[in-house]
């Protein structure tokens, strides 16, 4: 199999966007030409223009010397390997990309021999071992030093903004993980959105659906918002919400509703909307995949899989209890609860990506018939999608 490649956007402390990293599995040797092309397929997305890319240097390495590359050098953050940092060779390759502008970065705080302390722009540190590993006021002392902290696949709103605190400048995530049931109180301001769920999953008739708008006023001004914003070219202004129903179509009003879920936020909350992104990216790449390999299936219901498939850490409600209150097709309802089917297979690939499970992504891939260079190309696209979902919210 050809080398995987993964992509995971990196934000700053307030989650604005502000590059991309790139990851594969360091024990396997890399193609010349796999930086080239990896980047190749970012550049070709508008929306990155002027950002970040942390790349390890087993991949910058095996690109042919000296670099050649397609954006400022400026922008190129260069990860050094350990498998790397022991040839002398090594070190002169990396004061070269030094003096080419490349931006250096290691794992940890230890600056490696035959490089200096001034020379580091970047510290990585693993989110399963940063906060055990290493104190606060280390951190923070490191933070002030000049050079700036990243941290690598975060898992929880909670663990984010300790890492916003101790001084870390760059943040990517990893697997959310599953919260503790039970003991808080439920959030009852998505019922609506449950429900109008249900009824368009069911193709319930408007009438119906207009009474669950009816009730909910901030719902119903959403409605009437979006619709009126997508439907520029019609000279009257829709004001019902049957109207609002027929012009935006059951499919579109399905899509908004799922993702309305996630950006909804309790009364003076102010957590950021890192969920919504994951539902949106999760349910984009599902839709795509879906498409690929030696099967296809109903794009849409990829789509449900993928954004329902974190509505238990949205609610903090197990989902086979979430679910039975919403008429969900018969495969989307397998693959969430049993990860059964081709859905089920995708949503484990999916997941795998983002757990950074390497030794998963390559099992599953070739059951699914799915190339590496499809799956990562699916990843950037969802990335993107997402992020202009949120933004636009």
């Amino acid at each position: 199999m050809s080398t995987i490649g993964l992509w995971y956007p990196v934000y700053d402390r307030h989650l604005a966007w502000v590059g991309v990293s790139l990851e594969t599995d360091t024990t396997i040797d890399v193609p010349q030409e796999f930086f080239g092309q990896m980047s190749g397929a970012a550049l070709a997305i508008d929306e990155i223009d002027g950002k970040l890319f942390f790349v390890g240097a087993d991949v910058l390495g095996a690109c042919k010397q000296p670099l050649q590359l397609p954006f400022p050098s400026s922008r190129l953050v260069a990860v050094l390997s350990e498998n790397f940092l022991s040839a002398d060779a090594s070190m002169a390759l990396f004061r070269a990309w030094h003096d080419k502008k490349i931006r250096l970065a290691v794992n940890g705080l230890n600056v490696p021999p035959g490089l200096s302390r001034d020379m580091i722009a970047v510290h990585v540190f693993d989110a399963a071992t940063a906060r055990t590993s290493f104190g606060e006021k280390t951190l923070l002392e490191a933070s002030r030093s000049g050079a700036k902290l990243l941290i690598l696949g975060i898992g929880s709103l909670e663990l984010f903004k300790w890492c916003a605190a101790t001084g870390f400048s760059y943040f990517t995530f990893g697997g959310l993980d599953t919260p503790e049931y039970g003991g808080k109180p439920k959030d009852a301001s998505r019922v609506p959105l449950m429900r109008l769920l249900s009824l368009v999953a069911a193709d319930a008739d408007t009438a119906t659906m207009e009474e669950v708008f009816k009730l909910d006023p901030k719902l119903a001004f959403g409605l009437l918002r979006l619709v009126n914003s997508a439907s520029s070219g019609i000279r009257k202004e829709i004001t019902s919400f049957a109207q609002a129903i027929m012009v935006l179509g059951r499919r579109q009003l399905q899509r908004w509703l799922q993702l309305l879920m996630f950006s909804l936020r309790k009364e003076n909350g102010d957590s950021p909307d890192i969920l919504m992104q994951r539902a949106a990216e999760r349910g984009r790449i599902m839709e795509l995949l879906s498409q690929e390999g030696n099967e296809k299936t109903d794009r849409e219901e990829a789509f449900m899989a993928g954004v329902f498939s974190v509505l238990d850490i949205l609610m903090e409600t197990p989902l086979a209890e979430l679910l039975e209150s919403v008429s969900l097709p018969q495969p989307v309802e397998e693959a969430l609860l049993e990860r059964k089917g081709r859905l089920g297979a995708l949503l484990d690939l999916v997941c795998a990506t983002e757990q950074r499970n390497l030794t998963v992504v390559r099992q599953l891939l070739p059951n699914l018939g799915i190339a590496p260079e499809t799956l990562s190309r699916s990843q950037l696209d969802a990335i993107f999608w997402a992020l202009k979902i949120a933004n636009s919210k």
